[in-house]
């Protein structure tokens, strides 16, 4: 498929248009439309032409325009037009809605790609504080639970201390590849390491997995049995509760940085252990006070939880090191900035990205003059991947050049 600067919003719009709303390149509703060429509004337009018109002369001959070659920047509502749909019922707020996620695509496109966000060093070095802040936590709180289960007997406690356990050589599996992946062997990795994270969390996702299936088996025995005694001491309450209240602390900072993956994935295990840790002690009081079977079964309902979660994680992970497909608006992104890296390029003829782990492999063909010089078709592919390589999450980006669309798709292997 080829893609010109007149379908630039049909390639780059993914946004659901609600009853109402026009195309996202011609942003204003039929029942608000601006007749532009007569300079007359429509009788129950809100909107005057001459404000209009007006509008467009600042914005075209303001310096935005430079980096606006597409002018967008005239299709973005703004606040008195989006509180003026707002009071106009259900159909107005859904409208409202759509120009809102209109206006945060333009202003996503027309960012630039080397932006970076403000704080990011000093988010890496928290980012570390995350890391290294809950290996060393569940260090601790593994100890205190292995205590704490050791004392009571309780096997929903039991099932909580694996949770910690599990945490814990998280934790190590996250520094290791962490480690790993800053060790660059170009010989040896030509595109790099930075998918050991991905796998190292599979690994992991997979262990949690068996382990929370030995949890179920040894609560089904001991229901079976129909033996089992819970032993539940203040201390051993005493160091759950000081084991949630810590898990606590760590979700909030991790989560802060949910940015990274490596955080997302340790504010999730931080934010399980609340939950597991909260069952557990309720489970185990209620098996000591009420039906001894309430603490097995509890371990079994624990273990459980476990196995859902981890398996969603490595689920998601696995679909990464595949080659999971970008998200749209990423997409999009890519697209717009590869129409409008160079005036000689004519048209699009691919565009596609997709995961490598974490990170993106991106792969855009584009058409240029069947006469360019080949050292001048170079400087402008060479210098478009140099620009799609500063995007947040690309690995490696890919330009080929062509110079028609009417051939059968390149690159791709038939089976």
């Amino acid at each position: 498929m080829s893609f010109t600067e007149s379908h630039i919003w049909t390639s780059i719009s993914s946004v659901a248009r609600p009853h109402g709303a026009c195309p996202v390149g011609l942003d204003i509703p039929f029942h608000e439309e601006v007749n532009l060429a007569t300079h007359g509004p429509s009788p129950i337009s809100p909107i005057h032409a001459n404000d209009v018109e007006q509008d467009l002369f600042t914005r075209r001959n303001s310096e935005s325009q430079v980096n606006d070659p597409l002018l967008l920047q005239q299709h973005k509502k703004r606040a008195e037009e989006l509180n003026e749909l707002r009071k106009r019922g259900k159909a107005g707020k859904q409208l409202s809605a759509f120009y809102e996620r209109q206006n945060e695509l333009i202003d996503d496109l027309l960012r630039p790609p080397d932006t970076r966000e403000e704080g990011e060093e000093k988010n890496l070095m928290k980012l570390k504080i995350a890391v290294y802040g809950s290996l060393l936590a569940n260090i601790c709180l593994f100890a205190l639970q292995l205590v704490a289960a050791v004392l009571s007997g309780s096997l929903a406690l039991f099932a909580t201390t694996a949770d910690a356990f599990m945490d814990l050589a998280s934790s190590a599996v996250l520094v290791y590849t962490g480690r790993a992946a800053l060790s660059q062997n170009f010989n040896q990795y030509p595109t790099g390491k930075t998918r050991m994270e991905t796998a190292g969390i599979i690994v992991f996702a997979s262990l949690m997995a068996t382990l929370s299936v030995q949890l179920m088996v040894e609560g089904a025995r001991a229901l079976i049995s129909r033996s089992h005694e819970v032993d539940l001491a203040p201390l051993s309450i005493g160091l759950i509760a000081g084991a949630i209240a810590t898990k606590g602390v760590l979700y909030m900072y991790c989560q802060a940085l949910s940015q990274y993956p490596s955080a997302r994935i340790l504010a999730q295990d931080h934010r399980n252990d609340i939950f597991m840790n909260s069952i557990g002690i309720t489970l185990s009081v209620l098996g000591q006070k009420v039906a001894w079977w309430l603490d097995p079964a509890g371990a079994i309902l624990i273990a459980a939880l476990i196995l859902k979660s981890w398996a969603g994680t490595a689920h998601e992970h696995i679909q990464y090191i595949v080659g999971k497909t970008a998200e749209p608006a990423f997409l999009q992104r890519v697209t717009y900035l590869t129409l409008t890296h160079d005036p000689r390029i004519l048209q699009i003829d691919t565009c596609r990205a997709y995961h490598a782990g974490n990170n993106f492999f991106v792969e855009v063909d584009i058409v240029l003059p069947p006469s360019m010089l080949l050292a001048e078709a170079h400087d402008i592919g060479e210098a478009l991947q140099i620009k799609l390589e500063t995007l947040p999450n690309v690995e490696r980006a890919f330009v080929h050049l062509d110079y028609e669309t009417t051939h059968a798709p390149e690159h791709r292997k038939i089976r």
